[in-house]
């Protein structure tokens, strides 16, 4: 079988979501000898992965002029799926040809993005959280059989320090202190102050030189909202860092907070309990599906969020059986096993009419 894969971001820079594609990617070339694998992606890619002999990397040009994209869509990529004899591609890139009569399947993160032309149009449907399944359901009426949930794998370079490395990384970011971690994304403006009314209320109750460290770029908005905040001396925005510093930074924080519910907060949750720290998120969010108990849950209320890191500072014996569930828990969560749902819910699509 020749299987077309559109992955436009394949290289070794990404992170997050996207890092988790491309190697799981990776695990589905390998795991497949037999079939014959074309990655399909964009100029500029010149450290992606290294695979096997049965899988070639072919370099597309795409452009974000909206007619181009559509001649891209409806002219070229049916053309080069054509000479490559795919029997099925599979899109990572939030769309499918509707011109093409070759099988496909879509990968979808974020439902707002995916128009209801091609969900028609392709085969299935590929997602990581039954949110994002339900959020197809209701607003495109995407049919619940079209729809697989294939769940995420950590990072494999996060990972749980030792005592004498936290206390290096504390000592270069929060002056020595214990640190609650934002390292996920802000969906709204608001956010950012419901973060601060959490730490605010944690600060009030226990008066502690704990210092919130949150992984984004100040911009305008941030820096107005933190002028005038009470505890903004405890506050830190680090900006974008590299793998090596996330990672540390994250195993030296003393809980992830993620209370906003985001797709993004999957990856952040699995990386935190990888790295043997402990999750603070709301009940019946992303985190929920695949934390299970390993993490504490709020309700939406700020206050509620506080709470929770209160009782985390309070309760040690519940910090560390949180830790050791967390540990315990995202064992379950792999590429290979990734890669293995990809391959079955791929065939179950190209049986079905």
């Amino acid at each position: 079988m020749n299987i077309a894969v559109l992955v436009p971001f394949f290289n070794n820079k990404v992170s997050g979501f996207e890092e988790f594609i491309v190697e799981t990617i990776s695990h589905f070339v390998d795991q497949h000898p037999g079939e014959r694998f074309f990655i399909l992606t964009e100029p500029g890619v010149s450290d992606g992965p290294v695979l096997p002999a049965n899988s070639t990397v072919i370099i597309t040009k795409s452009s974000n002029n909206a007619l181009l994209q559509k001649i891209w869509w409806r002219i070229k990529l049916p053309s080069i799926l054509k000479k490559l004899k795919a029997d099925l591609c599979i899109s990572f890139d939030e769309g499918c040809s509707l011109t093409s009569v070759i099988p496909q399947i879509i990968f979808c993160r974020e439902p707002g993005k995916l128009k209801p032309l091609f969900i028609k149009k392709a085969r299935s449907v590929f997602v990581a959280s039954q949110a994002v399944k339900e959020q197809l359901i209701t607003l495109s009426r995407t049919p619940a059989e079209k729809i697989f949930i294939i769940q995420p794998a950590p990072a494999k370079y996060f990972l749980v320090a030792d005592i004498a490395t936290k206390e290096e990384i504390k000592k270069e970011y929060s002056e020595g202190r214990e640190f609650f971690l934002f390292n996920s994304s802000f969906q709204k403006q608001a956010d950012i102050i419901d973060l601060l009314k959490s730490f605010s209320h944690f600060k009030k109750r226990q008066q502690s030189s704990f210092q919130l460290l949150i992984f984004a770029d100040p911009d305008s908005f941030f820096e107005k909202t933190l002028s005038a905040y009470k505890y903004r001396d405890d506050v830190k925005f680090l900006g974008a860092k590299d793998k090596n510093s996330s990672s540390a930074i994250t195993a030296a924080a003393y809980a992830v907070v993620l209370p906003f519910n985001a797709n993004e907060d999957m990856m952040a949750a699995l990386n935190a309990m990888r790295s043997g720290v402990p999750v603070i998120a709301t009940r019946n969010s992303v985190v929920n599906e695949i934390a299970g108990d390993a993490a504490s849950y709020a309700e939406k209320e700020t206050k509620d969020i506080g709470e929770r890191m209160i009782q985390l500072y309070t309760n040690e014996e519940f910090r560390f059986g949180l830790i050791e569930k967390g540990k315990d828990r995202v064992k379950e969560f792999t590429h290979g096993k990734a890669a293995a749902s990809l391959w079955q819910f791929m065939m179950r699509a190209c049986k079905m009419n």
